[in-house]
């Protein structure tokens, strides 16, 4: 099997672009979907448990109130440059991953037992175990999604409870991606809604590697 290391690396590089105003008059097709929750859900997790539910939304009335719940985000004004506080047009996708995470009981009782008696804090390790599998399935379907040709972003800045209410969710709404087409016709960085707001942009830090062979 041959693998094209530069397409690769053009892909990872693109997945660290936030879309944040998507091609909405296109539809995804279902196996491009179906291949995005694939990723989400067979990714390397602790042991490989559990430590999330996934709500895949493709219904574009609940995502338009997703995205009028997810005020918190900083842009700024093109002519003024001021800066305000908006919503977060990188979530107004084609289709939206919502993670909910899950809490120590709802784990099963092996697995309950085990952060209770074998590990050093049941509930930070716990934590500390749920962020990672959330941050790692993220980051496949944030990579694939790129390989797909599909832009993303990835969203922390909402109305947590509102929209728990909203998808009648148990637990707490963790991270919610957009993932979808490219608007071509606009600048990446443009709110979706507002043309008059740009969001911010900053170059990737270099990450030290040290290697020892």
């Amino acid at each position: 099997m041959l693998i094209d290391h530069a397409d690769i690396k053009k892909a990872v590089i693109r997945s660290q672009h936030c879309q944040r105003n998507f091609d909405l008059e296109k539809l995804m097709p279902e196996e491009d979907i179906d291949l995005l929750i694939h990723a989400a859900t067979n990714c390397p997790s602790k042991q490989n448990i559990s430590f999330y539910n996934l709500y895949v939304i493709t219904n574009r009335d609940i995502i338009d109130k997703i995205h009028e719940l997810s005020i918190g985000a900083a842009a700024f004004e093109l002519e003024s440059k001021k800066e305000v506080v908006t919503t977060n047009s990188q979530i107004k996708a084609n289709v939206l991953f919502v993670y909910e995470r899950k809490t120590l009981n709802d784990m099963s009782e092996k697995h309950i037992n085990k952060w209770k008696w074998f590990e050093d804090s049941n509930s930070t390790v716990f934590e500390r175990d749920v962020n990672t599998s959330i941050g790692i399935s993220a980051g496949y379907v944030n990579v694939i999604a790129s390989m797909l040709d599909y832009a993303t972003g990835c969203c922390q800045c909402f109305q947590v409870e509102e929209i728990r209410e909203l998808l009648n969710l148990k637990r707490t709404p963790e991270l919610i991606m957009g993932i979808g087409y490219n608007n071509d016709s606009k600048n990446r960085r443009l709110h979706a809604t507002d043309p008059a707001l740009m969001f911010y942009t900053n170059k990737k830090e270099d990450i030290v590697v040290n290697r020892l062979d």
